[in-house]
Order: C-alpha cells, then sequence, then structure tokens
C-alpha cells in the first residue's frame, strides 16, 4: 500500500517528487563542448534530475491543469518577478506573443508536461546543440504498481540554452515514454527512482520550437 505523504509548502517544491525546485547556472552542468556543438547527458543513474537549470512539479489539487505538453522559448529568468514560480511565469511569457531575446541575453526553453500520477517520474536525459538546432530529451517514466491513494501532477522544466549569436534557431524537446515497476532504495515511492525502467510500447512525443536572436541594442547615440 502506497506510504502517505506530508507535503511542505514552499515555492516551487514539492515533496515525495524526487525533482526539487532548483536553479542552476549553465557552467554547472557538467559534458562535451566542442565550438556550436557539445552534449550533456546523464553519465550514470545518481545523476538522474540534475541536468535542467530549473523546475517545478504543479499538483493537480492546486487548480491547474495539463492535458498535453507545451515547450516554449523565453526570455531570460533573470526578468521573472522574484515571488513568481515557474508556471505562473511560463504563463506570463504566452501572453508576450511577440518578443525577442538579444544576442546578450540568456536563451531559455520551458517545457511543461502532460498531467500525470506522482508515482511517475521525469528526468532530462540529454542536452545536445549542434549548431543552431537544440534537441533535449526527457525521460517520462510511469509507474506500472497499483494505485491505491493518489495525487497528480505536470512538470515544468526550465532549460537554459545561455548566450547566442544572432540568427535563426530551432529547438526540439521529445519525451521518451518508458514503464518500471519498481523504485530504488527501500522499494517506496517517496524520493526514490525507477529501478527498472524499459522502453513503453507507444512512440515517442515530439515537440518543436523556432526562435529568433536579433544583434544586441548598440550603445551608441
Amino acid at each position: 500500500m502506497r506510504a502517505t505523504h506530508y507535503f511542505v509548502v514552499a515555492l516551487l517544491i514539492v515533496a515525495g517528487i524526487p525533482l526539487l525546485a532548483q536553479e542552476n547556472k549553465p557552467g554547472d552542468r557538467g559534458g562535451a563542448t566542442e565550438g556550436n556543438s557539445w552534449t550533456r547527458a546523464v553519465k550514470d543513474r545518481a545523476e538522474r534530475g540534475k541536468l535542467q537549470d530549473a523546475i517545478q512539479n504543479v499538483r493537480g489539487d492546486s487548480g491547474k491543469w495539463r492535458d498535453d505538453p507545451l515547450l516554449q522559448h523565453a526570455p531570460p529568468l533573470a526578468q521573472k518577478p522574484a515571488k513568481m514560480n515557474l508556471d505562473d511565469w511560463a504563463d506570463q511569457v504566452l501572453e508576450k506573443k511577440d518578443f525577442h531575446t538579444s544576442a546578450g541575453d540568456d536563451n531559455w526553453l520551458l517545457f511543461r508536461t502532460r498531467q500525470l500520477d506522482d508515482n511517475d517520474r521525469l528526468w532530462i536525459e540529454r542536452i545536445e546543440r549542434k549548431g543552431n538546432q537544440f534537441t533535449i530529451v526527457l525521460n517520462e517514466a510511469i509507474w506500472q504498481g497499483r494505485y491505491f491513494k493518489t495525487f497528480t501532477y505536470y512538470g515544468v522544466f526550465g532549460v537554459n540554452l545561455g548566450k547566442l549569436e544572432p540568427g535563426k534557431y530551432e529547438a526540439q524537446w521529445i519525451v521518451q515514454p518508458l514503464v518500471f515497476k519498481q523504485f530504488e532504495g527501500d522499494g517506496r515511492p517517496m524520493d526514490n527512482w525507477p529501478k527498472d525502467e524499459r522502453p513503453a510500447e507507444k512512440k515517442p512525443v515530439e515537440l518543436r520550437v523556432n526562435f529568433t536572436v536579433v544583434p544586441a541594442a548598440s550603445s551608441q547615440p
């Protein structure tokens, strides 16, 4: 029988899911880098949940719900009001129909998953750049155990692509479907990652977004 969860209410933190709210600097993540081509990837199982730069899990009982995933290009996270959470910031960015980042700005991707159950797990497996194309692979592991009591949530991921040269870019976000039956550690769901995940019998979901980086404004009068 599933363990009872106790939750501490804090901005961008949801206990019971092993992905906690966080914000990293671009240089915090390891990976192979060469010019305009580089790859950052999970090198071993202990690194799961560490490739994103910001994350929030939004519970279904918050009144917010997502039937479908959504990928967005976003301006620097530094522009987000200090007390605004990542999900609300993504909503605000959506309302800005036409915006461009400049060569001096960090470029962010915001990705919101579909609605999931609390025992399902999410982690970014790989972030890759090849020229003006970016690819992010997110593992979506669906628990195959029996649910007795559950809540739902959707994940909000932020990935900082860094400062880019002026030009046109494309980002592809791939949701890789997995299934699993066992958790690591003591085998209980709370704070544990999947132990026996394997590919699911369904096709990956792919979302794309195109964006433009414009030259930085000149300081000359």
